[in-house]
């Protein structure tokens, strides 16, 4: 056999038995295994120390930062640990808030926070387990118990909504309070609902409402409390309207308690009871501090066997 046939031989030999042995090779690989897939939620990124805003006509309307953040890949979610925010809903208004773990759709740019603490403006701190928040529609709420402190007028109740398009707040239910004024009274207070009105500075309690201080005890359907830099100005009753002060009762369907002047003034058909008399007027002005009533066209009635 020539040099060069051999020489072809070889090559060929050579190059069958590396097609042979590529093939044994393929045919026995091991299998790549699939990568485990997260439970629950899907995958996520893990980011430290991350703030992300939202823009409205070009202005910044709320941030949120967090010490550690996990962002899916397959959904718009966000889950955050020991988080900071502010919302914006107008130019001069900014509400803080704080929290040890939350979450957020990007996309609808709603979440919720828990273990809650939101600051309004340096005149209140509220408090709860949770919040819902829905960044787009201005809306904040809970079902849970909350606490609001103020400078002059605490709050607790079961259930919160809060509007800040409409700039209110409302407490859905077992409602108390204190109110403190400027000459340092204390005045507690329950009702089934409660509703404020941050422009306005006024609060209206519904329900069965009591009030209860140290110079009267006061029972209404409904109290609109209004306030000027968070000082009570005035207190206003209606509907069977009870005071009870110094052995004095009064009823009517109105009463204006006006705390500067310490001074209560019932209209709508008021009667006033003391010391066995019962007197009728078109308008009753009593004052708390010295207990004296003063009656506009009085109609009196002794009670008898008394």
């Amino acid at each position: 056999m020539s040099n060069r046939k051999i020489i072809v031989f070889v090559s060929f030999a050579c190059i069958m038995a590396s097609l042979v042995l590529a093939f044994y090779f393929f045919i026995n690989k091991p299998e790549r295994q699939a990568a485990p897939a997260l439970k629950g939620t899907g995958k996520a990124i893990v980011f430290k120390d991350v703030k992300y805003t939202g823009e409205r006509r070009g202005v910044v309307d709320w941030e949120l930062t967090a010490k550690v953040a996990r962002k899916y890949i397959d959904k718009p979610l966000i889950e955050l640990d020991d988080l900071k925010g502010l919302y914006k809903p107008k130019p001069d208004t900014v509400i803080e808030f704080t929290g040890t773990k939350g979450s957020m759709d990007t996309e609808k740019e709603s979440g919720r926070v828990d273990n809650v603490q939101v600051f309004y403006g340096g005149e209140y701190t509220l408090k709860s387990p949770y919040m819902d928040f829905d960044f787009k529609n201005g809306i904040t709420a809970t079902k849970d118990a909350v606490d609001i402190k103020g400078e002059k007028i605490d709050m607790q109740g079961v259930g919160l909504l809060a509007n800040t398009a409409e700039e209110t707040l409302r407490l859905l239910s077992d409602v108390a309070g204190i109110i403190t004024t400027d000459n340092a009274k204390r005045y507690r207070f329950q009702s089934d609902t409660l509703l404020y009105y941050f422009q306005q500075s006024t609060y209206i309690l519904e329900g069965k409402v009591i009030l209860k201080g140290e110079d009267l005890d006061m029972v209404c359907d409904i109290v609109h409390i209004y306030s000027t830099n968070n000082e009570v100005d005035r207190i206003e009753a209606d509907g069977n309207v009870r005071v009870t002060s110094k052995g004095t009762v009064a009823k009517s369907e109105k009463a204006v308690y006006h705390f500067k002047e310490g001074k209560i003034v019932f209209t709508q058909s008021p009667r006033v009871f003391k010391d066995n008399v019962e007197m009728k007027g078109e308008r009753v002005v009593y004052t708390t501090t010295d207990g004296k009533l003063s009656v506009e066209r009085p109609k009196i009635r002794m009670e008898k066997g008394k």
